[in-house]
């Protein structure tokens, strides 16, 4: 590894950044969809982690516009397991999720959905992502 030198700089000679600090504002996500050569992944936010009960696991069911998120939905549904950050490590749920929506990643590598409700079952709650733009 190269050794950085050490020099004198007089930072009176530097000039401030004038740009404005701003956090981006609008709707936070839900979950978001990394589709890259680095990887594939599904991400939840706090959003949806504050809502489940049991942080190791979730299930995902999917419906025309939708997709169900939680930690029980059925027996015949997939347990995937939730690694750190919120991540789900899984190549063949991404793909699913690119066919069945029809999602364009040809001009970038993540996509990220808003949380459209929440519902409270007898088997937990149930967060409800909203996949097509479309919907009220």
């Amino acid at each position: 590894m190269n050794q950085l030198e050490r020099v004198s700089l007089d930072l009176t000679e530097f000039e401030a950044s004038t740009c404005e600090a701003k956090s981006r504002a609008g709707r936070k996500g839900g979950l978001t969809i990394v589709y890259s050569d680095n990887g594939k992944r599904l991400s939840l936010s706090m959003s949806i982690l504050n809502h489940l009960s049991d942080l190791n696991f979730v299930q995902i069911s999917y419906s025309d516009n939708l997709i169900a998120v939680a930690n029980y939905l059925g027996e015949v549904n997939t347990k995937y397991a939730i690694k750190k950050n919120g991540n789900i490590y899984n190549a063949e749920i991404v793909r699913e999720l690119i066919d069945r929506y029809k999602l364009d990643f040809s001009n970038r590598t993540s996509l990220t959905f808003p949380v459209f409700e929440v519902q409270e079952t007898k088997n937990g709650e149930v967060i409800y992502i909203k996949m097509k733009p479309s919907m009220e």
